[in-house]
């Protein structure tokens, strides 16, 4: 068996943490690091970067950036999970579901940019949409988002797991209230928006899932719109994915509830449509720490190792 020298740089943090648990038990890799005392140590990281593979940063925006200085022209395949490049025509868009030219792209390009959990909802829901003509691209979008706190990294996870916690933990929590979250030009870039939707995040007391909601009025579209239609474009635009799932529309739909944390320690998403023909919601459902971070970063470096995408992912 082929065994791959992969390099995880950050791997003490919540993605970085989970990428090396996901590929510890891997026969096919082999992951290196540098002496703890060298972590951060760019010239200590550099040595390292030449002998492998894949190079995952699981780093602050501005580290990122620091290291890409420093690596950027070795062989190694970089894929970050940062913000800093999410945007940038000359690194790959780590999210392969959005078409072949995206795939290959993560196939063949040196630096790959994985894609935020929010906007990994958002985008799943909007882009096929907009690809097929059904939502215009300057619709005035209002989303909402669930997650769970561990998104919030180590420092909020230890807050919401601390003994006594503070009373208002135990609520839904909403923030990015300026409208100027980080994901948000990642979406617009993605999608080909021109106008930014107003975003709602919101963070409750549990560990991990996401439940990103997409709705559309199909007044304000510019072709004739139903439900029916919106369920159809998103089973056809998915119906190859191993890891994306549409549910089926049926008469009980629009009854019961949806649960944020339904995927919670799998790499899947499933979408699910409901309302009306006025209407329409669309539900991307996750786990911010699978599909939304790690679990989509190791899907990128199989994709970009020549391995079937779902290697060592946990699909529910």
């Amino acid at each position: 068996m082929t065994s791959y020298k992969v390099f995880i740089v950050g791997h003490e943090g919540t993605t970085g943490l989970r990428i090396h648990e996901r590929l510890s038990n891997r026969k096919d890799i082999e992951l290196l690091a540098t002496a703890d005392e060298d972590r951060k140590n760019v010239e200590a990281i550099k040595e390292v970067a030449k002998g492998a593979d894949i190079v995952f940063l699981c780093l602050p925006d501005a580290a990122s950036k620091e290291i890409m200085a420093s690596i950027g022209e070795l062989q190694c395949k970089v894929i970050d999970t940062s913000t800093a490049f999410r945007t940038a025509i000359d690194w790959a868009y780590g999210f392969p579901e959005l078409g072949e030219n995206y795939k290959t792209a993560i196939a063949t390009e040196k630096h790959i940019a994985n894609p935020g959990c929010h906007a990994s909802g958002m985008i799943a829901c909007i882009a096929p949409l907009i690809k097929a003509g059904f939502v215009p691209a300057d619709y005035p979008f209002t989303i909402t988002s669930l997650t769970g706190y561990s998104g919030g990294g180590k420092k909020m996870i230890g807050q919401y797991e601390s003994n006594p916690k503070d009373y208002f933990l135990y609520a839904p929590r909403q923030y990015g209230l300026s409208q100027q979250h980080k994901h948000l030009s990642e979406v617009q870039h993605v999608c080909g928006l021109s106008e930014a939707p107003i975003f709602m995040p919101i963070v409750d007391d549990y560990y991990s899932g996401m439940e990103v909601t997409v709705g559309i009025h199909s007044r304000l579209c510019r072709k004739p719109i139903s439900i029916d239609k919106v369920q159809q474009v998103l089973e056809d635009f998915y119906k190859d994915s191993t890891i994306i799932t549409v549910v089926p529309f049926t008469d009980t739909s629009n009854t019961g509830m949806l649960h944020a944390n339904q995927l919670s320690n799998t790499d899947s998403m499933k979408i699910y449509v409901t309302g009306n023909d006025e209407r329409i919601m669309v539900h991307a459902i996750f786990d911010n720490l699978g599909k939304g971070a790690s679990g989509a970063a190791v899907q990128c470096m199989n994709i970009a190792l020549g391995l079937p995408e779902e290697t060592g992912l946990a699909l529910g």
